[in-house]
């Protein structure tokens, strides 16, 4: 049966929550599968206008299915489904809300044509104005991003539940987070008020040592890559 289309949407900004965007995640499927989760702030007006269509398509998605089903039996069954809801609430490690919804976007990496032709794709990544990144950074977890998505559906028998499946087709790049990258609030650094605390001076060149220290690490049997932090 063939599902309804509907255009293309592009999310709010978001923050991206364990994102696989540069490489797919291959534990589960075998095939690959980009992801990117995205956290939004569901009191702004550009989310809740974003969630009221995607429930839109959710629901008409859902009619059609009951509409064009295959026998009676199967259109009785679907009735009586239920509708997944379009977002989870984020949690944090405690189990407590955060107060932020998570939307989550998928990308299958690869497969096989019904003619027997293998594919392969990946999601495409661009700047804040739009323009492409052929080699794109490592996108790590706090990147804000918005997502290019298209829409799935369907319903999952086992759970007697009917879902949208946003499909994940490319991504905007507006703040960028590498992967382990904290500031230090991130680690609870605050600034020191004692007396002869060390200012760093980044507009100073580097140095690492002259000719002696070189000397001692070369008999000292360094490489300078080997030792413990």
């Amino acid at each position: 049966m063939a599902q309804k289309k509907y255009p293309s949407f592009n999310t709010p900004k978001g923050a991206a929550v364990w994102p696989n965007l540069n490489a797919p995640d291959t534990k589960f499927k075998p095939e690959g599968e980009y992801t990117c989760k995205l956290a939004f702030d569901p009191n702004l007006p550009e989310v809740q206008k974003m969630i009221e269509h995607f429930e839109k398509v959710r629901d008409e998605l859902f009619k059609h299915e009951i509409a064009n089903a295959d026998t009676p039996v199967k259109k009785k069954a679907l009735e009586k489904y239920q509708v997944a809801p379009v977002f989870t609430e984020e949690l944090d490690k405690e189990g407590e809300e955060t107060g932020r919804i998570l939307i989550n976007f998928k990308m299958k990496a690869s497969g096989t044509t019904k003619q027997g032709k293998a594919w392969t794709r990946k999601p495409g990544i661009f700047d804040s104005k739009g323009v492409e990144i052929k080699n794109p950074p490592t996108i790590g977890g706090g990147s804000i991003l918005r997502v290019n998505c298209e829409f799935n559906a369907g319903p999952v028998p086992s759970a007697k539940t009917f879902y949208l499946s946003p499909k994940l087709v490319g991504v905007k790049l507006l703040e960028l987070v590498t992967f382990g990258a904290k500031t230090a609030k991130d680690m609870g650094f605050d600034e020191d008020e004692s007396e002869g605390g060390y200012v760093a001076d980044n507009s100073a060149p580097a140095t690492f040592g002259g000719e002696d220290d070189a000397d001692e690490s070369a008999n000292e049997g360094g490489n300078g890559g080997s030792g413990d932090f």
